[in-house]
């Protein structure tokens, strides 16, 4: 099949940028960078490399760079937006106007406005986009370090987008044997599954540079997940999507890969060095973590949704509370389930896929088994739900059987069953998805759902299983 070539402007000239404008000059696009720094630009025209933000890694000699935001938006057919969050709408500014309907911008930029609680979603099309052009806007996120991806390590991102041919067209014009593109719909949890990750990168930062260990790095992940996908589906997520690449994925990576600014970040805290002087000496180079930590706590304060691990880490960031208290505080917490019962109920009762405050609140809880005189019907969508609302040890999977419908039209039988997470559950674990895949081909689209359900608490089990093994070298 012949690979389509166009021409890339990529905006932001950082280390990530730079990285994805050498994978798309690499792959053949016709590809300008632009960067605000002049010597940057003069690096990479001259030297071939950006010796500033990504020094050691060879820019192809195609690629070139410009400080005219004008021109790099006006020649581009594929825009690339890798911007800081928190200067998003000064760095596009009146520039964003020049942006035509046969244009496409993807945003590669990962956090939330401290100032208004906005996603990059919400920042680009609310706030700097023309509203014409909203519909030509993707979100580019997943474990992806910059170093790797510019060394031509293989690497499996998402891309999502409103509309799925969009996030398909995206997919392909960006997609190698290296450099592997998944496709979503579910912006808003790509978007926040990128953007709250970084927050927990700091927090296991800060427990190794203490000495906490590999027990407390596993359960910040694990629990973190659990924050991080209660807030999510709190604002719109599709709760699958945090078993995925941009959330689990990323969560991982950028908690344990050595590569990430906000673990390293992290981990001098844990050594006693002070923020401000961390920062400074990051050459420019932004942990979007800091920022997010503040955004997050009131986010979740918004919501009404509680985060005592977010907590714990925006004091210790923010207001100098000690990390050893901080980590006693959350564990002598009340002991409760690790997943709540409500959010189970909450889980089987709606279609929603909430996982977050009480079932009574959801939509047909504790009402459908009165509606037509049958038991409550449980559609695929609670199903998947179920099973990604437990990331944390324990997943919880719905099997149902239906025989055909009678006047009520509703199932005849529900089975809840509990998969343990660990390295004697993985064959249970694949055995659901195995069985959901079958299912899926004899049922149809309630089936495929539910296949999809089964096969995410296989891939929770599998990483659970190699964080459990894993040991720091």
């Amino acid at each position: 099949m012949a690979v389509e070539i166009t021409k890339v402007g990529v905006i932001g000239g950082g280390s990530w940028g730079t990285a994805l404008a050498i994978h798309c000059a690499r792959r053949g696009h016709d590809t300008v960078i632009w960067a605000r720094g002049a010597s940057t630009v003069t690096a990479i025209n001259s030297l071939h490399e950006n010796t500033e933000y990504l020094p050691g890694y060879p820019c192809p000699p195609a690629l070139r760079a410009s400080n005219d935001m004008a021109e790099v938006i006006t020649r581009s057919e594929l825009l690339l937006m890798v911007v800081p969050t928190q200067h998003i709408v000064q760095t596009l500014g009146e520039e964003a106007k020049l942006l035509k309907p046969h244009q496409i911008l993807v945003s590669c930029s990962k956090g939330i406005s401290l100032d208004s609680l906005e996603t990059v979603e919400e920042l680009l099309e609310g706030r700097v986009v023309p509203p014409e052009f909203r519909h030509r806007v993707a979100y580019l996120s997943g474990p992806s370090f910059a170093a790797e991806v510019a060394k031509g390590l293989p690497t499996a991102v998402t891309v999502a987008a409103k509309d799925e041919e969009l996030a398909a067209r995206v997919q392909a014009l960006l997609s190698t044997p290296r450099f592997r593109c998944y496709r979503s719909t579910d912006v808003v949890g790509v978007e926040l599954g990128g953007a709250l990750k970084n927050v927990l990168a700091i927090a296991c930062g800060i427990s190794d540079g203490m000495g906490f260990g590999n027990n407390t790095r596993a359960a910040l992940i694990t629990r973190g997940l659990y924050e991080i996908t209660k807030l999510a589906v709190a604002r719109g997520a599709h709760p699958l999507t945090m078993s995925g690449l941009a959330g689990m994925g990323d969560l991982v990576l950028t908690c344990t890969g050595d590569l990430s600014r906000n673990r390293t970040v992290g981990l001098r805290l844990g050594r006693g060095e002070k923020l401000e002087d961390i920062q400074a000496s990051m050459g420019g180079a932004v942990a979007e973590g800091v920022p997010t930590a503040v955004a997050i706590r009131r986010l979740a304060s918004k919501m009404g949704v509680e985060c005592p691990i977010m907590e714990g880490i925006h004091a210790v960031i923010h207001m100098g509370a000690n990390a050893q208290q901080v980590v006693t505080d959350v564990m002598s917490r009340e002991l409760k389930p690790e997943v709540a019962p409500d959010i189970i109920r909450g889980a089987l009762a709606s279609g929603s896929g909430s996982v977050h405050g009480s079932c009574a609140s959801l939509p047909g809880a504790g009402e459908a088994a009165g509606a037509g005189g049958g038991a409550p019907a449980t559609t695929a969508s609670e199903s998947a739900s179920a099973a990604a609302a437990a990331p944390n040890g324990v997943a919880t999977v719905v099997t149902t059987t239906t025989s055909p419908p009678g006047q009520g039209g509703a199932p005849s039988k529900q089975q809840l069953q509990h998969v343990e997470l660990g390295a004697t559950a993985i064959p249970t674990a694949a055995a659901a998805a195995a069985a959901g895949a079958a299912w899926a081909r004899e049922e149809g689209e309630h089936w495929r759902l539910l296949a999809a359900a089964a096969t995410g608490a296989a891939a929770a089990a599998v990483v659970a299983w190699v964080l459990g093994r894993w040991q720091r070298a």
